[in-house]
């Protein structure tokens, strides 16, 4: 149904589209609109060893036709820690409450315990953003009731709870 893979350079338009879209930043903690050249040094960096930069970002792809559905990003990744923040964007409200969300993090969560020995997740996701936490929590994200920031929920997950 869905496979994720590294961002590259011919993802620059996609990405521009996303992290400087009003209707996506409502629901981030980030209100910067990124110029060009912010952008592109992203792309690059994102070439660079994980262990390096701390972060990670895959396209979420339809398998039917390698339509780009959103991203998935895992950021402040701490190795010694084992523990990652994650967020996902899927771009199109059409393809959003589809499953995709849920199927991403599965993915995700199954590749960073095996390739990067993660296994702590956490997030935070606006109280108003109702089918983002019921995505995380269909995956066995709980709650954090001691974190909570402005208008957003803490969410935390530990490779113990069991995806379903």
């Amino acid at each position: 149904m869905i496979y994720l893979r590294k961002i590259n350079i011919s993802d620059f338009n996609y990405l521009k589209y996303i992290e400087n879209s009003d209707e996506f930043n409502q629901f981030s903690l980030n209100k910067t609109k990124y110029s060009d050249s912010e952008l592109k040094n992203f792309l690059f960096e994102s070439l660079l060893p994980v262990s390096k930069t701390k972060q990670i970002r895959f396209v979420i792809c339809k398998e039917s036709n390698d339509k780009r559905l959103g991203f998935v990003d895992l950021f402040n990744i701490n190795f010694r820690k084992s523990t990652a923040g994650v967020s996902i964007i899927i771009d199109d409200s059409l393809n959003r409450c589809r499953g995709y969300g849920k199927l991403t993090l599965k993915k995700l969560i199954e590749y960073n315990t095996k390739a990067l020995g993660i296994n702590k997740f956490h997030c935070l996701i606006r109280k108003k953003n109702k089918a983002s936490i019921k995505c995380f929590e269909s995956v066995g994200f709980f709650k954090s009731l001691n974190r909570r920031k402005n208008n957003f929920f803490s969410y935390n997950f530990l490779m113990n709870n069991l995806c379903t």
